[in-house]
């Protein structure tokens, strides 16, 4: 799970709860963030890499396509551009890497966005 990262610690706790959550279905999740926060990508790739893990999918926590997640965050993945996975050299060891894609149009985010308009309005309605 990688985020972007912010000085404000909530946008953390959400990359946090979700990769906590994610944990409950897969063997090893863990988060990165692009700036500010801690760790980085390159300091979780470090980890995973280090613990003997030998495909690794990549998954941004943002919204939308950006420079981060179509250029910044590949690049550091060792991934070529516009490539979304592929066999790279990171840490001295040869793995997988699989990169997922933002967010973007989902239908599912309609029922969030719903709930959170009842919200202000008070109520259901």
């Amino acid at each position: 799970m990688v985020g972007h990262g912010s000085n404000e610690p909530h946008h953390k706790e959400v990359v946090i709860y979700l990769a906590k959550r994610l944990r409950e279905e897969y063997d090893s999740v863990r988060y990165a963030f692009m700036e500010v926060c801690r760790p980085s990508i390159p300091e979780a790739l470090e980890a995973t890499v280090k613990s003997g893990i030998e495909k690794i999918i990549v998954q941004p926590v943002f919204l939308t396509r950006g420079r981060h997640t179509e250029h910044d965050i590949p690049r550091i993945l060792g991934l070529s551009r516009g490539s979304r996975g592929g066999r790279v050299e990171l840490f001295g060891r040869r793995v997988w890497i699989k990169y997922g894609k933002p967010i973007g149009k989902d239908e599912r985010l309609l029922e969030i966005i719903r709930d959170r308009i009842r919200e202000v309005k008070g109520g259901k309605s």
